[in-house]
């Protein structure tokens, strides 16, 4: 084989694909393209962000590796390091130093909630998406349900998980109305102020 080539990697690497594969330079094209479900089953179980992959060859000598990723909806912060949670909710077991791309962290949410609460992102419009830094799970005696977010532009959300999806679609209004950076809650109606000023 003379080339190996990785087509649609977003978050993984094109070298950890073709690692995962166990394809290298002394390998047959023919053996390749005989043995491709069970190469393509095992490279789905080694990296579960995988969420198809599919062979192709050009020249009968140059091998195309086709990947289809599942969409990174943030990662959750453990153990001293960050891990990707994909768009099935399932939370890649790939310890990272540091998170990558404009995805938001998700702060002490049980598994069930931390599902929900990805899902629910994924629907928002991307304007808001881009704009969210952070998630915390702030439960309270009055409001189990109760959550913070921190926003890219310095402002911070308190909402209601069950009702921030259909609230949240507000907040560019809202955030572009004040005056000083702030509080905007969304946890029963819809109100503003700004952070107390530190004297």
């Amino acid at each position: 084989m003379r080339n190996i080539n990785v087509k649609g990697v977003n978050d993984l690497g094109a070298q950890q694909v073709i690692d995962a594969t166990k394809i290298d330079d002394n390998s047959t094209l023919l053996n390749v393209l005989i043995h491709h479900g069970s190469i393509a089953k095992a490279t789905e179980k080694k990296l579960p962000s995988i969420k198809s992959i599919k062979f192709g060859t050009h020249n009968l000598r140059d091998l195309t590796i086709n990947v289809k990723e599942h969409p990174t909806l943030g990662y959750i912060y453990k153990d001293g390091g960050y891990y990707r949670i994909i768009n099935n909710g399932q939370v890649i077991k790939q310890k990272m130093s540091s998170p990558i791309g404009n995805y938001p962290i998700y702060s002490n949410f049980s598994a069930a909630r931390l599902k929900k609460m990805s899902n629910m992102y994924a629907t928002l419009p991307s304007n808001v998406q881009t704009n969210i830094s952070e998630f915390y799970n702030a439960p309270t005696k009055l409001n189990p349900y109760r959550i913070k977010i921190d926003m890219n532009d310095g402002n911070k959300v308190v909402a209601d998980m069950r009702t921030v999806k259909s609230k949240l679609k507000y907040y560019p209004g809202m955030a572009a109305q004040m005056k000083k950076k702030g509080v905007i809650d969304l946890e029963i109606g819809a109100y503003s102020y700004p952070f107390k000023d530190k004297k």
